[in-house]
């Protein structure tokens, strides 16, 4: 089968299309799927780019966890059956797996697949999946939202678009950090009351809450600054939640190994800090890529008209490395495609 492989870490050109790879064995409860379209996530960009350590990388092997496409193979009573049109997030983001969607054939356990809702093409379907399970369990702590006060940073980026429409089709009042590009396209097209240009504008002074839930999808120097702006508990309501999503920031500062350091130097800290009833309540986001924790619901909203995966770009599978370099420029709105097959 045609597989975009990763043999060396290196900028986006160190990934090939290589058109003999292996078919991926499928086990019992998985499902074997015809890829129409791979979505590809940060995760993927810094696994191939070497911001993942080469100790924790498997050699050679495919990039990708979302897919979207036609089942081939499925074990009987799996609820899945040759010919169905299905999307998930196969939990081969993590840096040690050898399989990827980047391909013409996936493996994934079927307990990560849901039907692709009606009206939504392969390529809508493939934007979905790692994003939208990321932007629900990181607003699942205080949900119902209904009245409650969100703050999303980097509200264009694929887990921010999620999250903003995940948070108003529940009533909440969203508030997101952009670019000035993106102000409309956030306040518009996702449905947020108001965009913080974070170019012009320092988020805890122009919006400072306060909120109940602050999801950080930037890291470094925003949690310190975010962390004052939750809601006190009171008022028979619960104290404000923060979400870490164990992103970049520090990394882009002071380099893969001093950032990853300083990451699990706040994430410790914010742990800590509320088990012993000093700090805010405080969650750092590992995501369970299981359909029933977000994903079925996020398909549900979709196929209601309330939440639409916003795609910036679909490429082909052979131009793998300008989506990479795409995605490593960080200005991407929302989430890269790759198309691979017409299905």
């Amino acid at each position: 089968m045609r597989a975009a492989v990763l043999r060396a870490q290196g900028p986006p050109d160190a990934l090939r299309v290589e058109p003999d790879w292996p078919r991926p064995p499928r086990r019992p409860g998985e499902v074997l799927i015809r890829v129409a379209a791979a979505g590809v996530n940060p995760v993927d960009a810094k696994t191939r780019s070497g911001l993942m350590p080469r100790a924790v990388v498997a050699l050679p092997r495919i990039l990708g966890a979302d897919v979207a496409g036609v089942v081939e193979e499925a074990d009987a009573g799996s609820g899945f059956a040759k010919g169905d049109a299905v999307m998930g997030c196969t939990g081969q983001h993590f840096p040690t797996s050898k399989w990827g969607t980047y391909a013409e054939l996936v493996a994934a356990p079927a307990a990560s697949l849901v039907p692709i809702p009606p009206g939504t093409s392969f390529e809508a379907a493939a934007a979905a999946p790692l994003a939208a399970l990321t932007a629900w369990q990181a607003l699942a702590p205080r949900m119902p939202l209904a009245g409650r006060a969100v703050l999303v940073h980097a509200g264009a980026g694929g887990v921010g678009s999620f999250a903003i429409q995940i948070a108003k089709a529940q009533g909440a009042r969203v508030t997101a950090t952009c670019s000035g590009r993106n102000a409309e396209l956030v306040t518009k097209a996702l449905g947020a009351d108001r965009a913080v240009d974070y170019t012009r504008e320092r988020f805890e002074e122009a919006a400072p809450g306060p909120y109940d839930v602050i999801v950080d999808t930037v890291g470094g120097d925003y949690e310190p600054r975010g962390l004052p702006l939750l809601r006190k508990a009171g008022g028979g309501r619960p104290r404000g939640h923060y979400v870490n999503l164990l992103t970049h920031g520090w990394c882009e500062r002071y380099g893969p190994r001093g950032g990853m350091a300083l990451n699990l130097l706040c994430a410790a800290k914010g742990l800590a800090l509320p088990a012993l009833r000093l700090g805010p309540s405080y969650a750092l986001v590992s995501v369970d890529h299981r359909a029933d924790r977000g994903l079925r619901q996020v398909a549900q909203l979709m196929a209601e008209g309330k939440v639409k995966p916003l795609v910036d770009r679909v490429f082909p599978l052979g131009a793998v490395s300008e989506a990479h370099a795409l995605s490593d420029s960080g200005r991407a709105r929302g989430k890269i495609v790759l198309k691979v097959a017409d299905l």
